[in-house]
C-alpha cells in the first residue's frame, strides 16, 4: 500500500481529492483575515503564504520552522502571525487543524512531518532576529520533532538551509525535484530526508554552527541496545532489529515520537506504544503473540522491546505461493494452494479466538501484521490498536481494505479483518469492498468458481463484508446500479465493443467537473502534484482515449481543456507536461492553440531540467515536435526532434544501466528514447539512428531477469514488474517498433517472453499504465497481424508459426477482458473503474477508466493504442479520422465485435 493515497482519500469517498479541500471547513482564522497596507496573500495548496510586498527573498537560504501539536496551534499561529506582520517576514502556515494532523499522522512523510509555519528571513541578521525573538514567544509550546531540520534551543522552532523558490532538477533517478543552486550555477537536489544535514557548500552563519555542535555533542543515556537492521520507518518512530549484548538474543525495538505518528483521533504514538506495551503484557503466553521484554525512555523517545518472530509476512506467503500471478496455473497447483490458505486462515481464527478469550481486541488484522514462522505456526505483531473489550476503543487507524466500517465494535472487527484475509489470500482486492461493498459478493462468487474452497467458506466473507443496515458505512446511491449488467458488458464470451465503448465513455463524462477549474476529470493523486492537463493523468489524457477509440468528445469539455491550457503555466513533457497537452489540442482540431502553447514552451527558461524520459522529458518532446513538423511542414521542428532525440540518447549511454539509478521502461527508462528514435528513423531514414535505438533497448533489457516460469520482466529491488510504466511490456512495446524495421536484432530474442509477462491471469490493478490494461493493450497492439503490400516501414514479415501465436494472443486477450470484470465498479450505472490503490475511482489515462478503454478499443476494434506505439503511432486530427472511423464502422456492425 502506497501511503501518500490516505491524504487524498478524506476529502471524498468515491473519488481521489485535495487535502485542501477536505479541510476546507476547519480553515484557521488567519487564512481569510484582512492584512495590512503592503501585504499580500497567496495559496499554495495545503498552505496560505503571506508576504509583504517590497520585500525581495532570495532563491534560497536558512529558513525556519515552527512546529505545533493541535492543541497549541491556534494560539501558536496568532503569535507568529503577529511576530511576522511586525517585522516584515515572509511567512507561510497550514491552513487548518485537519491538515496539520494530516501531516503529522502516522504515514505522512517523515521529511515534512510537523512543519506548521514556516518563516523566510532576508540574510543572517534577520534569521538571527527571528530566532531570538521568536523563541522566547514560543517557550514552553510542544510538536513534533522535525526530522529533517535543526533544533533551536528547546522550543518548537527547527531550521535548515534550504529553497525560496520553487526550481527543480532531476535526481539520480531521473525524478524531477526541488533543487538548489550549487556554487557552480548548477541546480542540485533540495534532498529534505528524515535527517538534518547541511550541503557541504552552504553558508553557515556561526550561532547557527554552534547549534549544529551541540547537536552533535554525545547524549546521554543512550540506547542499552545495538541496533543491527532497520526493519520500517514511519512518522511515529522506527522499528529495528538490534541486542542488547553481543552474544544475546536478537530483539525487535519498536520506537515512539511524542507528539507525533498521530491516529484519526489525534493520539500519538508514545500513547499507543504504552497501550500495547499493556495489551502485550496481558496476552502474555499465549501462542501466536511475541513476547514482551521491556519499555523504556531513550532521549525524549520511547521504545519497546519484544521477541523478534522469525518468518515471513504472510504478504510474503502470498507473493511467493500465489498461482494465478504466472501465465498458466494448472488445477494442481491451485488446488495445493487452496489448501494451505485455508488451512491458514483457520489458525487465525484460532488465535483470534484465544485472544478474545483473555478480553482483548487485536484491532489491526491485515497480512503484514501476520507472521509465519518456520515451523508452520503463525504469529501477530503489531499491537498497538489493540483493546480491552470490556473498555473497547475503535481503532483510528487501520490497513485499507482490511479496517471494519464504523457500525462493527469489539470483536467484529477482528472478524471483519479475518473475512477480509478470506478474501484477499484467493483474489488480494480487499480495497474494492471498502470503496464499494457490493463487490465483496461477486468476489466471492469468482472464488468459489475459481478455487476447490470448501463448502461454506464464503460465508464469512458474505456475512462480513456485503453491505448491511446496521454497518455504519453511508450509502452510495452512485455505485451498484446495474451492476449486473456492467459487469456482463465484460465478462461475456464474446465482446459487445460499441457497447463497452458507450458505457465507458458514458461513465467517464458522468465523472467529469467542468465547473472545478482544478481538474476536469478526477484521477490519480498526481493530479494535485503533476497537474491535472496532462496525457497521464488530466484531461488531455481522457480526451485522447475518447478521440483515439471513436467514443467522441464533449465541446464543453475541449473548450475546458482550451482555456486552461491558455492560463496555466506548464511544464514541458509528453505525458506530464505541457507537449501531451498540445498534441491532444491538435488532434481534437484546436490546432492555434496547439502551436501558440508549443511556441510558450520552447520559451521555457534554460535552467529547466530536461530528462531523456518519455514521460517528462526529451524523448517525449521529440515526438511531439516529429507531428508538429509532419502537421506544419516546419522542417526545423523536425531537426529540432532529432536534437532533444539524440541528446537524450547521450545522457542514457553516458549513465549506462549498471547504476541501476534511473527507472527502466517505457515512461522512465532507456526504452522511450528508443521509441523516439525508430520514429524519427521512419522520419528521416537515418539508419544511425536505428541503432541507437538499439543500444538503448538494450540498456533497458540488462535491467529484465527471467522469471521462474520464464517470463521477461524488470527487476525493481526485490520485485519483478510486467508492466507499461516501469515494466517489461513498455520495453516490449519500443521493442516491437524496432523490429519492426530490424527484425534481425539480436533482442528479438526477448520478444516472445516480455509476451508471456502479460498473460497472468490475476493482476490486482487494472489500469494502463501499472495493471490489467496496460498489458491487455500490449498483447493486442503487438499480435501477428498481415502487413499491408507495398509498406516501406511496414511491421517485421510474420512466420508460420504466427498463426498459432494469434490463436493464443486471441485467447489471453479474450481472458482479460472477461477478468477486467473483477474491478469494474458500476458508476450511475455505466463501467468505471478504480485506480492505483484501488481506494477510489480514476477516469484517468493512466489508472482509470480512460486507459481501460483505450486499451479495450485496441484489443476490439484495432483503434490506436498509447501515442506512437503502433505503426507509425499518431491519430489523426479531427473527427474524422481514422479512430472516429473505426468507432462508427463498429457501432454500425450491430453485434459482437471480436478483435480489429
Amino acid at each position: 500500500m502506497d501511503n501518500r493515497y490516505e491524504a487524498y482519500a478524506y476529502a471524498d469517498p468515491i473519488f481521489y481529492d485535495s487535502p485542501r479541500r477536505w479541510g476546507a471547513q476547519e480553515e484557521f482564522a488567519a487564512v481569510t483575515r484582512p492584512l495590512p497596507a503592503g501585504w499580500e496573500r497567496g495559496d499554495l495548496e495545503i498552505w496560505s503564504v503571506v508576504r509583504p510586498q517590497d520585500v525581495q527573498l532570495p532563491a534560497q537560504g536558512w529558513k525556519i520552522h515552527v512546529s505545533s501539536c493541535a492543541e497549541d496551534a491556534e494560539a501558536v499561529l496568532e503569535q507568529v502571525h503577529d511576530y511576522c506582520l511586525r517585522e516584515r517576514i515572509t511567512f507561510k502556515f497550514l491552513r487548518g487543524l485537519p491538515i496539520l494532523q494530516m501531516q503529522n499522522s502516522k504515514y505522512s512523510p517523515r521529511g515534512s512531518s510537523g512543519k506548521f509555519c514556516t518563516l523566510y528571513p532576508v540574510g543572517d541578521a534577520e534569521l538571527r532576529r527571528c530566532l531570538e525573538g521568536l523563541g522566547p514567544l514560543l517557550a514552553g509550546r510542544r510538536g513534533p520533532y522535525i526530522l529533517s531540520d535543526l533544533r533551536w534551543g528547546e522550543g518548537p522552532l527547527y531550521l535548515r538551509y534550504g529553497g525560496f523558490a520553487e526550481r527543480h532538477c532531476h535526481n539520480d533517478a531521473g525524478q524531477r525535484v526541488l533543487a538548489l543552486e550549487d556554487p557552480d550555477g548548477r541546480l542540485v537536489p533540495d534532498v529534505r530526508g528524515a535527517g538534518f544535514s547541511v550541503p557541504d557548500w552552504a553558508p553557515v552563519p556561526d550561532f547557527v554552527q554552534e547549534a549544529i555542535a551541540e547537536r552533535n555533542a554525545p547524549q546521554a543515556p543512550e540506547l542499552p541496545y545495538t541496533v543491527e537492521r532497520v526493519l520500517h520507518f514511519s512518522n511515529a518512530g522506527g522499528v529495528y532489529l538490534g541486542r542488547r549484548d553481543a552474544d544475546g538474543p536478537q530483539v525487535v525495538l519498536k520506537e515512539a515520537r511524542p507528539h507525533a505518528g498521530l491516529d484519526q483521533r489525534g493520539v500519538d504514538a508514545v500513547t499507543r506504544l504504552q497501550q500495547e506495551h499493556d495489551m502485550m503484557t496481558r496476552l502474555a503466553g499465549l501462542p501466536g503473540v511475541p513476547a514482551v521484554h521491556e519499555l523504556l525512555t531513550v532521549w525524549e523517545h520511547r521504545f519497546l522491546v519484544q521477541e523478534f518472530v522469525e518468518g515471513q509476512s504472510l504478504s510474503e506467503w502470498l507473493t511467493a505461493k500465489y498461482p494465478l500471478i504466472h501465465p498458466d496455473a494448472d488445477d494442481a497447483t491451485v488446488a495445493e494452494y487452496t489448501r494451505e490458505a485455508v488451512a491458514l486462515v483457520d489458525r487465525i481464527g484460532r488465535i483470534l479466538a484465544a485472544i478474545h478469550e483473555r478480553g482483548v481486541v487485536f484491532g489491526d488484522l491485515h497480512p503484514r501484521n501476520l507472521i509465519i514462522r518456520p515451523d508452520g505456526e503463525l504469529c501477530l505483531i503489531d499491537f498497538e490498536l489493540a483493546s480491552p473489550v470490556d473498555t473497547f476503543v475503535r481503532p483510528a487507524l487501520g490497513a485499507a481494505g482490511f479496517t471494519a466500517p464504523a457500525g462493527y465494535t469489539g470483536p467484529d472487527i477482528d472478524l471483519y479483518g479475518l473475512a477480509a484475509i478470506r478474501l484477499w489470500l484467493f483474489l488480494p482486492l480487499a480495497q474494492l469492498p471498502t470503496l464499494d461493498a457490493g463487490k465483496s459478493i461477486e468476489l466471492a462468487d469468482v472464488i468459489e468458481r475459481r478455487f476447490p474452497v470448501p463448502a461454506g467458506y464464503t460465508a464469512e466473507i458474505r456475512r462480513m463484508l456485503a453491505p448491511s443496515p446496521a454497518d455504519g458505512r453511508t450509502p452510495r446511491p452512485e455505485l451498484g446500479l446495474r451492476r449486473a449488467r456492467t459487469r456482463a458488458l465484460l465478462s461475456g464470451p464474446r465482446a459487445d465493443w460499441p457497447a463497452i465503448r458507450d458505457s465507458l465513455a458514458a461513465g467517464i463524462r458522468a465523472m467529469a467537473t467542468p465547473h472545478r477549474d482544478d481538474r476536469l476529470f478526477p484521477g490519480d493523486i498526481a493530479q494535485f502534484t503533476q497537474g491535472s492537463l496532462g496525457l497521464s493523468h488530466g484531461a488531455a489524457g481522457v480526451l485522447y482515449a475518447l478521440h483515439a477509440t471513436g467514443a467522441g468528445t464533449d465541446t464543453e469539455h475541449v473548450r475546458w481543456l482550451v482555456d486552461a491550457a491558455r492560463g496555466r503555466p506548464l511544464q514541458p513533457g509528453l505525458y506530464t507536461g505541457g507537449h501531451g497537452v498540445a498534441y491532444v489540442l491538435d488532434l481534437l482540431g484546436e490546432r492555434q492553440d496547439a502551436l501558440d502553447l508549443l511556441h510558450r514552451l520552447s520559451h521555457t527558461p534554460p535552467d529547466t531540467p530536461l530528462g531523456p524520459d518519455l514521460a517528462s522529458g526529451r524523448a517525449g518532446i521529440a515526438l511531439t515536435l516529429s507531428h508538429f513538423a509532419t502537421a506544419t511542414g516546419d522542417h526545423r521542428l523536425l531537426d529540432e526532434a532529432v536534437t532533444h532525440a539524440q541528446a537524450a540518447a547521450d545522457e542514457l549511454e553516458k549513465e549506462g544501466p549498471s547504476s541501476g539509478r534511473r527507472k527502466a521502461g517505457l515512461m522512465g527508462g532507456a526504452s522511450g528514447a528508443a521509441l523516439a528514435l525508430v520514429r524519427l528513423y521512419e522520419r528521416t531514414g537515418d539508419h544511425t539512428l536505428l541503432e541507437r535505438a538499439q543500444t538503448l533497448l538494450e540498456l533497458d533489457l540488462e535491467r529484465c531477469v527471467t522469471a521462474a516460469d520464464g517470463t521477461v520482466q524488470v527487476l525493481d529491488e526485490y520485485r519483478v514488474l510486467p508492466y507499461i510504466e516501469t515494466g517489461s511490456t513498455g520495453i516490449g512495446l519500443a521493442l516491437d517498433a524496432l523490429l519492426g524495421h530490424h527484425p534481425g536484432s539480436p533482442t528479438a530474442r526477448f520478444r516472445t517472453p516480455i509476451g508471456r509477462a502479460a498473460e497472468p491471469e490475476f493482476i490486482i490493478q487494472p489500469g494502463l499504465f501499472n495493471g490489467r490494461a496496460g498489458l491487455l493493450g500490449y498483447l493486442a497492439l503487438t499480435r501477428p497481424h498481415p502487413s499491408p503490400p507495398g509498406d516501406a516501414h511496414a511491421p517485421r514479415p510474420r512466420t508460420p508459426d504466427d498463426a498459432e501465436t494469434a490463436a493464443h494472443r486471441q485467447t489471453a486477450l479474450d481472458r482479460h477482458r472477461r477478468l477486467l470484470a473483477l474491478h469494474q465498479i458500476s458508476y450511475r450505472g455505466h463501467l468505471a473503474f478504480p485506480g492505483d490503490q484501488l481506494l477510489r475511482l480514476s477516469a484517468d489515462l493512466a489508472t482509470g477508466s480512460a486507459g481501460v478503454l483505450l486499451a479495450l478499443g485496441t484489443a476490439l476494434a484495432g483503434t490506436p493504442f498509447l501515442p506512437w506505439t503502433g505503426g507509425t503511432g499518431t491519430v489523426q486530427a479531427g473527427p474524422d479520422g481514422p479512430a472516429a472511423e473505426a468507432g462508427r464502422h463498429a457501432a454500425s456492425a450491430g453485434h459482437p465485435v471480436g478483435h480489429g
